[in-house]
């Protein structure tokens, strides 16, 4: 990628993690303090900037894949981008709920078990249907993080399985996956009380693993970042009418999405997925207008955005309801001051760890 792709990359991370901090840390089950009502009419669709970075996820992952070799080295620099981060903010978080939440808040997050499918990035489901234990995330926004590992799977099996036709059969097969949805819930929904009962045993267990595998919710997103991908690519030449095509048909599979799993806030989420097709768009075709965008803080605060992500929730929200009311009149800034401490740690951890142990498990 260009220096000034990276950095527009970074920026809308930035973007996308401001939303998502803000919609945790300014919601009323937080915390009481002045000027509430303001953040959260501003920011209560912030939980659709987890939406734009699985549209940056796939932007940044087909030219990663491109950019690799074999599957191997593909999972392994995967791993070593993921994992540290994970591993330390997984044990902050435990901690941090141990001597903080004394209101019992965050169970879940204080439990040793719990490690088990947080360190794997696997869905705590899927855990519990394999041990019969009962699993659940230290961080309840890991739910992405296993969402983002089923679409590596999918995008690194489809592109080395054929590399010269990865576009095209990644679209096909990720329109397929989206669709593949809607079979139990329509058949069920319509043909139930006529179906025999092995059938019916058959699509309800479909639709239980449906939950498990949730990709199918969300891989939509990801191929509008893969179509933006190859658009940005072949901007110049006759593949973009195929690439045009491609974003199309897949943005209305996500209009559908919108429309049945949304319906009652429709009209904010298009607007939402409007914004971010517009970002990417004037990526592709007027870069120079998103230079208000390439400032040092924002881009570096954007590359840090991970670790940000996975530590914001429960730490955050334990920070603000232990101490804003020793700010007094000043409480309303409790939530600027907690996203403050969240990005010097997160700072500091990509700095001196996250790089560090990076080299170490690519090695």
């Amino acid at each position: 990628m260009a220096n000034n792709r990276i950095a527009l990359i970074d920026s809308f991370r930035f973007i996308a993690i401001v939303f998502v901090l803000f919609y945790h840390l300014t919601n009323p089950w937080v915390a009481k303090y002045p000027h509430q009502d303001f953040f959260v009419h501003i920011f209560k669709y912030g939980y659709l900037g987890v939406y734009f970075f699985f549209i940056i996820s796939g932007f940044v992952i087909c030219n990663t894949l491109e950019n690799t070799t074999s599957i191997g080295s593909f999972f392994r620099k995967r791993f070593a981008r993921l994992f540290p981060a994970m591993l330390l903010c997984t044990i902050l978080i435990f901690l941090i709920v141990h001597l903080l939440d004394n209101e019992n808040r965050f169970v879940n997050s204080g439990q040793t078990a719990n490690f088990l499918p947080s360190l794997t990035f696997i869905n705590p489901k899927l855990w519990t249907l394999l041990t019969g234990r009962n699993f659940n995330w230290i961080n309840g926004s890991y739910w992405s993080l296993w969402v983002e590992v089923q679409f590596y799977i999918i995008a690194s099996g489809v592109y080395f399985f054929n590399i010269l036709h990865f576009r095209r059969n990644l679209f096909i097969i990720g329109i397929g996956i989206a669709l593949s949805k809607y079979i139990p819930i329509q058949v069920l929904n319509h043909y139930e009380k006529s179906l025999p009962g092995s059938i019916t045993a058959f699509l309800g267990s479909w639709r239980f693993y449906n939950e498990i595998f949730n990709i199918t919710f969300f891989i939509n997103w990801f191929l509008c970042g893969a179509a933006f991908h190859y658009l940005y690519m072949g901007v110049k030449n006759r593949a973009s009418l195929i690439n045009v095509f491609w974003l199309l048909a897949i943005t209305l599979c996500l209009v559908k999405d919108l429309n049945d799993f949304f319906a009652d806030k429709f009209l904010e989420t298009m607007i939402a997925g409007s914004i971010m097709f517009a970002l990417f768009l004037l990526l592709i075709y007027y870069e120079k207008s998103l230079s208000f965008l390439q400032r040092s803080f924002i881009c570096r605060i954007g590359l840090i955005s991970y670790s940000v992500y996975l530590i914001h929730e429960q730490i955050g929200i334990l920070l603000i309801n232990k101490y804003e009311g020793y700010l007094g009149k000043w409480s309303g800034l409790s939530p600027f001051i907690v996203i403050i401490i969240v990005v010097c740690y997160a700072e500091l951890s990509y700095r001196f760890y996250e790089k560090k142990m990076s080299k170490i498990l690519n090695k």
